[in-house]
């Protein structure tokens, strides 16, 4: 796993990571750059001595000479380069002899014609490509050596050899401001040439960043950004190692502002802590923690739905049977929580204490899934998670809760009553968020059954909710299976099974074509194309697709939709 940029590092991870890339590549690129010029000069060998007869002997041999000693420096230096020895000096001695290249043709042209032909020969063409085949080096400075180096010979070899030769009247492209101007063109192409490697190598830093932010520790790559808190932020990710494995996960990562907040990470840490312990087909998966950089993630199972909060926005009150299939799965998911043992078998005695619509999520093919375990209590967490310390949403709290009181998992199931009479009745029981609703020692007298909003609730549902939302602890739903089994019973309209599922996945397909400007859809082959539709933002709720863990025990769903997890 590769390591995130130190803290106070002092480059960019990805200028670091571009030049050791460079330094690896150095002898590659050299090697290739050498083959290339020794392959060259051979060819160049033959042709020249094919022009012997018409441009002179003597200088064809010069000339065949200077590429059989390129031919076979650049040879031996490809061989050994090739062989793994590697000098940083080779780059500077390789651009001397390729700019001379020019140079040498000039006094050969000099002296075995005149200096007209040798100003005349188009040396520049061959002097610009050493210039680019030095910027191709990937450093800015050779560029800039190569350019100088060039306008340098341009002017010592115009003024030293060519001026005292040349013969009255001297042409005005041979002039000295023109001679000078033509170096100064060298110079300006080697400055461009440097400018264009500063450019590519900037760029490839950019490239190299922006794929390392999307690149999490060599696994995660982060897609559209699902929602934002006061705190983190959730995007969608596809996990991929290696070997073409990939799987969407769900990243939720702290915002940087709150990344030094030692009680926040704490908190976060936790909820991936407990997360780990969890594995249950109604509970959010985590699958894996870790720091980048200045901050933290956290890697979940990705569910494409809503939260319950976004259902309850989109369709108003739900079905009888929707609802009684989401008490049905939360039960058996808080019972599991509940009755959770840590590895050596000791009671965790976890609790929730944050069980509401938006941490309740909602896949298309009608999964129920509970998330969010930051404020979640533990025995391992002691320290951290003394009685008296009111944490969750205030509208959502059990009475003991919302007073200071010791608590167990049944303040979990009061929460899920107050979430189930909103389902059923579309508005929530406590309005506000005034605490004196919560911390009174009797029921409020607004707290009614939700038939008295709903007529057509059946006294069975209407009896199991109303258990759940019993002000004494003592009167109170002790578990959640015990939940389960009330609402499994339920026949009619309202019982969970066959439709609940079905009918939950075909109004979450319909709030999220609503959310995309789509008609709802009905038929199968509608469905399948809805499977591609983007998922909506939501600031608190990560969402799924595989869920794992225990199969479903007393209450089993219909094996058609549940086995279309899988293909």
């Amino acid at each position: 796993m590769p390591p995130s940029d130190p803290p106070g590092s002092a480059a960019p991870l990805g200028t670091q990571l571009l030049a050791e890339h460079f330094r690896a590549d150095a002898i590659a690129r050299e090697a290739a750059v050498s083959r290339f010029i020794s392959r060259v000069s051979c060819i160049f060998i033959v042709s020249t001595l094919g022009l012997g007869a018409f441009i002179g002997w003597p200088r064809s041999l010069s000339v065949a000479g200077l590429c059989a000693f390129f031919a076979v420096y650049y040879g031996g230096v490809s061989r050994m380069l090739r062989r793994g020895w590697f000098h940083p000096a080779v780059h500077w001695v390789n651009i001397g002899l390729e700019t001379t290249t020019g140079a040498f043709l000039f006094v050969c042209d000099t002296l075995f014609a005149n200096a007209e032909q040798a100003l005349a020969n188009p040396m520049s063409v061959l002097w610009s490509a050493t210039i680019v085949l030095a910027a191709l080096r990937g450093r800015r400075n050779l560029a800039l050596f190569a350019g100088g180096l060039v306008a340098a010979q341009t002017l010592l070899l115009y003024f030293l050899l060519a001026w005292p030769r040349l013969v009255e009247p001297v042409p005005l492209m041979f002039t000295p401001p023109l001679v000078v101007l033509r170096a100064a063109y060298y110079f300006v192409i080697g400055w461009l040439a440097a400018l264009v490697a500063g450019y590519l190598t900037h760029r490839a830093e950019e490239a190299l960043h922006a794929v390392r932010e999307q690149d999490l520790l060599g696994k995660y790559f982060l897609h559209e950004r699902l929602g934002v808190g006061g705190m983190a932020e959730v995007f969608r990710a596809t996990y991929s190692p290696e070997g073409g494995f990939e799987k969407a996960v769900a990243i939720k990562r702290i915002l940087p502002a709150y990344a030094e907040d030692e009680d926040f990470v704490t908190l976060f840490r936790r909820e991936a802590e407990l997360g780990s312990l969890l594995n249950h087909s109604n509970i959010v998966q985590v699958l894996d923690v870790g720091r980048f950089r200045d901050t933290y993630f956290m890697a979940m199972e990705y569910i494409e739905g809503v939260s319950l909060r976004e259902l309850l926005k989109s369709h108003g009150p739900l079905p009888l049977a929707v609802v009684a299939y989401l008490g049905a799965e939360l039960g058996e998911a808080l019972d599991y929580v509940h009755r959770r043992t840590s590895s050596e078998g000791l009671p965790l005695n976890l609790v929730h204490r944050d069980v509401n619509p938006p941490n309740i999520l909602l896949s298309r093919i009608g999964e129920v899934k509970l998330g969010d375990f930051g404020v979640a209590r533990a025995a391992i967490h002691v320290r951290l998670t003394r009685a008296d310390r009111v944490r969750g949403k205030l509208g959502y709290l059990a009475p003991e809760q919302a007073r200071g009181q010791a608590f167990d998992g049944r303040a979990d199931l009061f929460a899920l009553g107050l979430t189930l009479h909103e389902a059923l009745t579309g508005q929530r029981v406590f309005q506000g968020e005034d605490a004196s609703d919560m911390v009174r020692g009797a029921p409020p007298p607004f707290l009614v059954p939700p038939s008295a909003h709903r007529p057509e609730v059946p006294p069975a549902l209407d009896a199991a909710i109303m258990e759940l939302l019993r002000w004494q602890v003592a009167d109170r739903t002790d578990r959640g299976q015990r939940l389960r089994e009330q609402l499994c019973a339920l026949t009619g309209a309202s019982a969970p099974l066959p439709h609940g599922q079905r009918e939950l996945g075909r109004l979450v397909q319909e709030a999220l074509a609503r959310k995309a400007g789509l008609v709802p859809v009905r038929n199968t082959e509608q469905e399948t194309r809805v499977e591609h539709l983007s998922s909506p933002a939501s600031s608190e709720a990560p969402t799924a697709v595989l869920p794992g863990g225990d199969p479903l025990a007393e209450c089993p769903v219909s094996h058609g939709i549940k086995d279309g997890i899988g293909r």
